[in-house]
C-alpha cells in the first residue's frame, strides 16, 4: 500500500524506507503531512504577492517534501524555493502551478490510503 502511493506519486520509497523503517512509521508521518502548514504558508504568500512569505512556507515545504522522500513534489517545490531567493516573483508565480498540481496529488493520494 505505501509502496503503491510512492509510485503513484513519483516519489522515492526505498529512501522513504530507509529513513522510517517501516510502512507505520511512514503511515504516522503522512498523516503529519496533511497537518502541516507550510504549503498554505506558500500558497498565501503568493496569493498576496508576500515574497518573503512565499519563501518561508516554500523553504519549509522543501524540507519535509526532501524527508519524506516526495520526489516530484520535492523537485518543484525546490525550483520554486530558489526563484523566491532570487525574487523572482513573476516566475515564481508561475511555477506555483506546477507545485500546487503536485502537491494536490501527494494529498489526495494520501487521502485515499486514510480511508
Amino acid at each position: 500500500m505505501i509502496e503503491e502511493f510512492y509510485k503513484k506519486i513519483n516519489g522515492n520509497y526505498e529512501v522513504a524506507i530507509s529513513r522510517m523503517q517501516n510502512d507505520e512509521r511512514i503511515l504516522k508521518y503522512l498523516k503529519f503531512f496533511l497537518m502541516d502548514e507550510s504549503y498554505k504558508g506558500l500558497e498565501d504568500g503568493i496569493n498576496c504577492g508576500d515574497c518573503e512569505a512565499a519563501f518561508r512556507g516554500a523553504h519549509t515545504l522543501k524540507g519535509v517534501c526532501q524527508n519524506m522522500a516526495f520526489t516530484a513534489l520535492s523537485t518543484v517545490v525546490e525550483q520554486i524555493t530558489e526563484e523566491l531567493r532570487a525574487k523572482d516573483f513573476e516566475k515564481a508565480k508561475q511555477t506555483f502551478s506546477q507545485v500546487e498540481e503536485e502537491y494536490k496529488k501527494v494529498i489526495d493520494e494520501i487521502n485515499k490510503i486514510m480511508q
